[in-house]
């Protein structure tokens, strides 16, 4: 959710965003209330495990407040690169190393996600949280970049909300819009994958309501409106919602809350974690002899 939001009129902001209508994420970030993205915790150690991340030399793309990459440090002793558009946010993210204490174990730098300033094969694993392939305009070359500053053999993984179902175009736009940024159904993600040069493409669904639950650990959550408390949006969501976007903006934001919540609880709107390996020089000329 909030964790990776980079700033306004800066590469990765969503090709389809208005000022004058703010988007579910604006108003998360807005909020400075931390939350976490579906699945919380539990996605992030799924993580871990499949790509075998203890030890190695891991990339978060989209690092935002180093949530996850001091969670990936701290409990798979990984040493974490993480990068962000958003000076603030690898600010933040440096400051939450020092307090966890895993500073030793973490680096955080300002980059673009289509240019990483990484030479070719630097890691074993690059990871992206819910966050710079649904918010580029050329998302294809954002998962280009991700898997060129891979070594050979090592993985990617990836998640984000996905659609789940078909609908009609201008009703996906709409729905994205309001969200926050581009979301893709799980065949789009394989081929853009397929399209960067990985193989071995892996998916594990972690969609459902009971996903949502975990975006604030401590808090019970039963549904997408308990995400934050009636406090919280009375004291710090309404006032300053309404102080930046005005009136307006206000009933545009609870209206798309009305209409993006049913669509997790049907089925449209899901959550899947893909992985995917970097094949060797040798796997990709027997590909090539192949085709």
């Amino acid at each position: 959710m909030n964790n990776h939001k980079p700033q306004n009129g800066l590469s990765l902001k969503p090709k389809n965003y208005e000022k004058s209508k703010p988007s579910m994420e604006d108003v998360a970030e807005l909020s400075g209330i931390e939350t976490l993205h579906p699945g919380g915790f539990d996605l992030s150690k799924r993580i871990g495990e499949i790509v075998d991340m203890k030890n190695k030399k891991v990339l978060e793309v989209g690092c935002g407040r180093g949530i996850f990459a001091c969670y990936f440090a701290k409990f798979y002793g990984a040493k974490i690169t993480g990068v962000d558009i958003s000076p603030d946010m690898i600010e933040s993210s440096a400051a939450r190393a020092k307090n966890e204490g895993v500073q030793h174990l973490t680096e955080f730098k300002t980059g673009d996600a289509y240019s990483l300033p990484f030479p070719d094969n630097s890691f074993d694993i690059v990871v992206s949280e819910c966050g710079p392939v649904g918010l580029a305009r050329e998302p294809q070359k954002v998962i280009n970049e991700m898997v060129k500053v891979m070594k050979p053999t090592g993985y990617i993984a990836a998640h984000g909300p996905m659609w789940l179902k078909q609908i009609g175009v201008e009703a996906r736009k709409d729905t994205e819009k309001r969200i926050g940024g581009q979301m893709f159904a799980l065949s789009e993600w394989k081929d853009m994958l397929k399209k960067a040069g990985a193989v071995e493409v892996w998916e594990e669904d972690w969609s459902g309501v009971e996903q949502i639950s975990k975006v604030r650990p401590g808090k019970k959550i039963t549904n997408m409106n308990d995400v934050f408390t009636l406090w919280e949006k009375i004291m710090i969501i309404l006032p300053r919602t309404l102080r930046k976007y005005g009136l307006k903006g206000l009933l545009y934001i609870n209206e798309s809350s009305h209409k993006i919540s049913p669509l997790f609880y049907n089925g449209t709107l899901g959550t899947y974690l893909l992985r995917a390996r970097k094949p060797t020089k040798e796997e990709i000329q027997v590909i090539k002899d192949y085709h």
